[in-house]
């Protein structure tokens, strides 16, 4: 299927999943093309180097483990909207090829967070955590993956309580 270009730009703002996430300018339209990637700013990393190197922990975080390595950005301070974008179990952005191009999954709102399902990225690899035990992992795991996403967004709803409080 022939798939239309968006014409929103993809920005950067603090996330209520977790840190920096990924914002429409604009409406986008389900199945439009959402420009979030240069597809020119990634590589691949094999898995002895990523995690000898001084960059280890940002390939972890950043980087999308695969079969014996990483894809990662080329240079960690110059890098795509894409790489920030959020997990959810219920994403509004897909890829049908797994690579750089993704299409909205549904009607986007202008400022509505971007985000997509990393356990689709590599079925072979954990991509939902980096840092922390995570939910068993499925197609099918759905479950567990919601149950996290609501412990996320509580957590957020907590910090933003705290912070308005000062």
């Amino acid at each position: 299927m022939k798939r239309k270009i968006s014409k929103a730009f993809v920005y950067l703002g603090p996330s209520a999943i977790h840190g920096i996430g990924c914002f429409a300018d604009r409406p986008i339209r389900k199945d439009e093309i959402v420009r979030c990637w240069d597809g020119k700013d990634s590589r691949w990393v094999p898995l002895r180097e990523a995690h000898s190197s001084p960059q280890a922990l940002l390939f972890k975080r950043f980087g999308i483990r695969t079969r014996g390595g990483y894809w990662a950005p080329l240079d960690f301070l110059r890098i795509s909207t894409g790489w920030y974008m959020n997990h959810s179990a219920d994403p509004n952005v897909g890829s049908d090829d797994g690579d750089v191009t993704y299409h909205a999954l549904r009607d986007i709102a202008a400022g509505e967070e971007l985000t997509m399902d990393y356990r689709l990225m590599d079925e072979r690899h954990d991509n939902l955590s980096r840092d922390e035990k995570v939910p068993e992992r499925s197609r099918r795991g759905r479950v567990a993956a919601a149950a996290t996403d609501r412990k996320k967004k509580n957590q957020s709803a907590n910090h933003k309580a705290k912070v308005a409080r000062l």
